[in-house]
């Protein structure tokens, strides 16, 4: 199965609307009705999946000085299907002053099934970003599939985060080793741009990575999805922060981390880690 999705958001009359939304089966997107000065779009799935040779591509656009959310509203599991890999491509563009949060629910990977999801992001120099990704690797009492993930960011052109993580039986064996999941099956990410005032710090299980460019990127390995999700809990709400206060950005910051405290229903592994190194590789 092959489907695009375009999703564009503009400021009009200093409010946010969405001049474009539009979808193919299963990337369907809705808009739903939030308090604030922010817009929201969840997509919803209009079939099972993606599965094996399903190529999916999704294209974000914020222009100057609007403010848009972009959820999923169930987690993906990734199944077998023709037994090539499921693709994932998103393109995240936000203009001047703009801001954007990308916010899907997990990706689980499930037995001999393979996933390729390639995320681009493009910021302008003052453009707010906020990305939060879960990789859950197997189903519940299962070995995983494969999963090939790779990030890239560009600001103005010039490239802030370059960065390609491969997990199950393809990848090198080293991915469960100290430098990559240490035994753990959930792998949760989250970059923020610019980065927030209240850095976390590294520690066992969570790797803290500061980009050239001002941003952040935290990366968490944990044996389930609630255990990932805590460990990245607390700095969403000075996350988006501007430099110089404004009266909207508030609600939003609230609104933001009520929705990423929320923890997603999807099955969680129960495969114990082994104590978690840098989690970066």
């Amino acid at each position: 199965m092959r489907a695009t999705a375009v999703v564009r958001a503009e400021l009009r009359h200093g409010r946010t609307v969405l001049t474009e939304l539009r979808g193919q089966v299963p990337l369907l997107p809705r808009e739903v009705s939030v308090p604030g000065g922010v817009a929201e779009v969840v997509f919803v799935g209009g079939a099972a999946g993606p599965i094996g040779g399903d190529d999916l591509a999704l294209r974000v656009e914020v222009g100057a000085g609007a403010r848009l959310r972009v959820r999923t509203a169930a987690a993906a599991v990734i199944l077998i299907g023709d037994g090539t890999p499921a693709r994932q491509r998103v393109h995240l563009v936000i203009g001047a002053g703009g801001l954007l949060e990308w916010l899907p629910e997990p990706v689980v990977v499930a037995a001999r099934a393979a996933f390729h999801s390639v995320v681009r992001a493009e910021p302008a120099p003052d453009a707010r970003l906020f990305v939060q990704e879960t990789l859950v690797l197997g189903r519940v009492g299962e070995p995983c599939g494969d999963a090939l993930l790779r990030w890239d960011v560009l600001v103005d052109g010039r490239p802030v985060l370059r960065q390609q993580s491969g997990y199950g039986p393809a990848a090198h064996p080293g991915w469960r080793g100290p430098a990559g999941t240490a035994g753990g099956t959930v792998v949760a990410t989250r970059l923020t741009l610019p980065a927030p005032p209240d850095r976390p710090t590294s520690a066992p299980g969570r790797a803290v990575c500061d980009l050239a460019g001002g941003g952040l990127l935290v990366t968490v390995t944990a044996r389930d999805t609630m255990t990932a999700h805590r460990a990245l809990a607390g700095m969403s709400a000075s996350a988006l922060a501007p430099a110089t206060p404004a009266a909207p950005v508030a609600p939003l910051a609230d609104q933001l981390s009520r929705a990423t405290s929320s923890e997603p229903a999807v099955p969680s592994n129960n495969t114990s880690p082994v104590p978690a190194g840098a989690a970066v590789r």
